[in-house]
């Protein structure tokens, strides 16, 4: 994005100064998806340590996963109770957190889909199947990404991502349609429970991938732009002064 300039971010300035990217703004978000995440990984953590999947029984690899849960939650929880202050610092670390825990939030649903297939003992048959989706989220948000970025130096940048942000959701509308498709040849419908859940987290998976791109280049503007900071610096204004006149009138 370097060969981006500033006047190519106005629609993203807006957000960060007056709109949903504000500091009260994304403190609001931080706080929304930090109880989403929180419900989502913690029926995961229930499930896992119930009688039928069991602690003991999980890989060190699951292990690991939770314990890095628990970190990202403490810092999750820390940013939440120490950045108040409206200063540039503090926006730093909440865009910063804006990204990274919505990558967290959007990922979090699919441990509890895993551990209820491992309670319902159909964790072989729906492992590739979820892992399939995940990665197929990744590249459409790395295109996404990539085109949104392309967007910005092109003329009448904000019909620009209005459009984009509309077809945006034909691909979320093919993973859905493809994921029947798979379901019904497979013979999945068995466990409505699981099918029902996985269409609902794959939708908001989706929907996360594609907002956290308007996060990634707001992170950029902020830490690259000094206009963008909450305490941005006055404009300094240089007035020209003719110094021979000067001399002239004090000589009358």
């Amino acid at each position: 994005m370097n060969h981006l300039t500033e006047k190519d971010f106005l629609d993203i300035k807006y957000e960060v100064q007056e709109g949903r990217l504000t500091m009260s703004g994304m403190r609001f978000y931080l706080m929304g998806i930090f109880l989403y995440s929180g419900f989502t990984v913690g029926v995961s953590f229930a499930i896992a340590n119930a009688n039928t999947v069991g602690w003991d029984t999980l890989s060190k690899g699951w292990h690991v996963i939770y314990y890095i849960e628990a970190v990202l939650f403490a810092l999750h929880f820390l940013i939440l109770l120490l950045c108040w202050a409206n200063n540039s610092f503090n926006q730093k670390i909440l865009i910063f957190g804006v990204v990274l825990f919505t990558y967290k939030t959007a990922l979090d649903p699919y441990t509890t889909m895993f551990m209820l297939t491992k309670d319902r003992g159909v964790y072989n048959l729906y492992a590739p199947f979820i892992f399939l989706i995940i990665m197929f989220g990744l590249v459409l948000h790395i295109l996404v990404l990539t085109k949104w970025i392309r967007g910005l130096k092109e003329e009448d940048n904000s019909k620009k991502i209005r459009k984009s942000k509309a077809r945006i959701w034909i691909p979320a509308l093919f993973v859905l349609v493809t994921l029947t498709t798979v379901i019904v040849r497979n013979g999945l419908l068995g466990n409505l429970e699981l099918i029902s859940g996985l269409f609902i987290f794959t939708f908001i998976y989706i929907a996360l991938l594609i907002g956290v791109c308007e996060f990634i280049i707001a992170a950029y503007c902020i830490f690259r732009f000094p206009s963008f900071s909450v305490n941005a610096p006055p404009e300094k204004k240089i007035q020209y002064v003719n110094k021979k006149k000067k001399r002239k009138k004090k000589k009358r």
